[in-house]
Parts: C-alpha cells; structure tokens; sequence
C-alpha cells in the first residue's frame, strides 16, 4: 500500500527498516491523501463481499488482504485481489471503527468495550483490552501506542505489543472523533462540543477548544492546523500548539465529516447533502458538490481525483479542480464512510453489508 502513511518510514516509526503499517485516512494525521495513480474511468467491479450485516466504518488496506468490521460485531478479512474470506474473529458488539494494521496484528475496537489485537495470518486473539465503555472510533498507530476513544469520555494510550495501558485522558462527552497524531500530540473532539489536543507522551492536557456543538468529525492535521467539523455546520481550523482559531467556515448542514486535507484545498462533507472544496489561503469554496443525501464519510483524494460516498447509496468521483462529476457507483445502502484508495483501485464500504472494490 503506498499512501502518504508510509512516509511513517521516517516520521513516525523506529527507522526505516520498521514494518509498514496502515490506519483509518491513510496516516495517524488523517490528512485523506494517497500517493496512488487515480481510478479517472470505472472500468469494472472487482468483486463485492457480503457480510450479511451493515457496515458503516471504513475498511482498512495491507498488502493483499482487506480487513473491516460489521455490525453483527465480526472483524474479517478479505483477500484484496479476488474478495474471498480468509478468516473472521468475533467481538462482543458492533465493530464501529476502521482497524489499524500491521504486518504481524490486527488492532481493533468494538462496542462491547474491549479493544482487540488480532494475528494477522491466523485471525487468532492476541491481546484483549477492557476500556470503561463501548470502544467507538478508529485507532490511531503510532511509535508502537495505539490511541483510540469511548463512549465514556474516555481517551486511551495502549501498548500495542502488550495491550499494556500507558494513560488515559478523560474528557467531558463520549467520544465519536478518531483521534489524529501528529509533532507529539492527540487530537480529538467530543460531545461536549470541545475540540482536546493532548501529549502522546503522558496524555497530559496542551489545550482544549470549544465549538458549542457536540464534534463527530474527525480532525484532519496539515500545514500547522486542526481541521475538524461539528454539529452546528462549522468547519475550524485550530492552531495545532496553541489551540487558537486561525479561519472558520459554515456549511449549510451538521458536519461529521473527516475532512480532507491537500496542498491547496480542504475537503469536508456536510448532511446538507454537498461536499466542500475550501481554498486553504482564501477559506471560500472553490466549489460545490451536491449529491441527493447527507455526505457524512471523509473524501479520499489521489492525485487531481476526490472520491466521496453519501447516504444516497452512491460513490463519487470527482476532478479536484472544479469538482466535476467523473463517474459513480451505486451500492444498494446508504454510504456513510471514507474509502481507501490503491493503485489504480477503490476499497468501500455500505451499509448493505458489504465491502466493495472497484477498479
């Protein structure tokens, strides 16, 4: 897998000898980019697993194998080339978060309140982890910790060799925002409408923000800036040291969205049914997308190209530059996930219960 995750070689893991690894939005700081030639014309459908209960998290991409969770509260994974099932581990509730991956583990959290490291070869349990309530987002990897939220409030620091806690940082709101890291730092958002910013080393408190709406988003950090939605429809953008609001926009709809960050755009999703394309120096839109539902999962973007889901049911394709519609694909339930992007291939997720690839 070639995303903008493995530049981890020399950013986030011990040496470039270290194995590579992959997490929900391509990178512990969720920025949406891959470094991957764009599907630009859909040729066909690779193949299409069913799961047999909804799926609303993205799937999770490491070498030949797919690996995603569903609602019945099973964890599968899937070979990436002909879509069969190599194996499946079942948790105690729904599977509500993307996993993380190694080339040895699987890590992933479930609504029954325990965190899970799986083998990656044999789908067996290695490790359980008990939090203080059901394990709500996706993991963020980094430097060998594994940092996830709960519905308590709750934000974890786990040894991801020993599912050893280092720390835990308890907010005020349940916790829906997959928390990025990134220059030392986790940030989240939660239901108390604040926006946290943490030490990865010690979890203690830099700052916090308040919006004073409940923050599903999840924050995207590029260029020095928290990028993060919530409910009331505004888009901010934080200063990653200091917590102080640099820009802000307002969509027309609640924004759970992860945003999307580029060289020149940011990219979010709105439940009034459009996706934005912010210019990063001006904060207006370049343009607008509008499909016929909510736009609640985070855009994927590869090289000119942003692919984007909506509760219509539909995956769309569009030109960076002016948002132009290039292709879509119709899957038979709402799509309230990010995609994953390879070369020259589209992994996604709908909640009628099945994993696509499209190329």
């Amino acid at each position: 897998m070639r995303t903008l995750a493995f530049v981890l070689c020399a950013a986030a893991l011990s040496g470039c000898g270290a194995p590579k690894l992959a997490m929900y939005r391509g990178e512990p700081a969720h920025t949406g980019v891959y470094d991957v030639e764009p599907v630009r014309q859909l040729n066909r459908i690779r193949w299409k697993f069913d799961s047999r209960s909804p799926v609303k998290t993205s799937p999770t991409v490491h070498g030949e194998r797919v690996f995603f969770g569903n609602r019945d509260g099973y964890l599968f994974a899937i070979g990436a080339d002909n879509g069969r099932e190599l194996w499946r581990f079942k948790t105690g509730g729904i599977v509500g978060g993307a996993p993380a991956v190694t080339e040895e583990r699987v890590f992933v959290g479930s609504h029954d309140g325990k965190f899970y490291a799986i083998n990656v070869q044999t789908g067996q349990e290695v490790w359980s982890f008990a939090s203080s309530g059901s394990v709500t987002t996706s993991p963020a990897l980094m430097d060998g910790v594994l940092y996830f939220g709960n519905s308590a409030g709750d934000l974890y620091a786990v040894e991801a060799e020993t599912g050893r806690e280092r720390w835990r940082y308890s907010s005020e709101g349940s916790i829906y925002s997959s928390p990025a890291v990134a220059g030392g730092l986790v940030y989240f958002g939660a239901n108390d409408g604040r926006v946290y910013a943490v030490t990865a080393e010690g979890g203690i408190e830099r700052w916090r923000y308040s919006t004073g709406a409940p923050i599903q988003s999840s924050p995207a950090v590029a260029n020095g800036l928290v990028h993060i939605g919530n409910d009331d429809g505004w888009l901010y953008a934080l200063d990653v040291n200091t917590g102080q609001q640099q820009w802000r926009y307002r969509a027309e709809g609640p924004i759970s969205s992860a945003p999307a960050v580029t060289k020149a755009l940011v990219l979010f999703g709105s439940q009034d049914g459009q996706l934005y394309a912010l210019d990063r120096t001006t904060h207006r839109p370049r343009w607008k997308f509008r499909a016929a539902d909510w736009v609640v999962g985070g855009a994927a973007v590869a090289n000119a190209v942003a692919y984007v889901g909506s509760y219509d049911g539909k995956l769309y394709a569009l030109g960076l530059e002016n948002g132009a519609k290039l292709w879509e694909f119709r899957t038979d339930g709402a799509m309230t996930s990010a995609p994953v992007l390879e070369e020259k291939a589209i992994y996604f997720t709908s909640s009628d219960g099945s994993l696509y690839a499209v190329e």
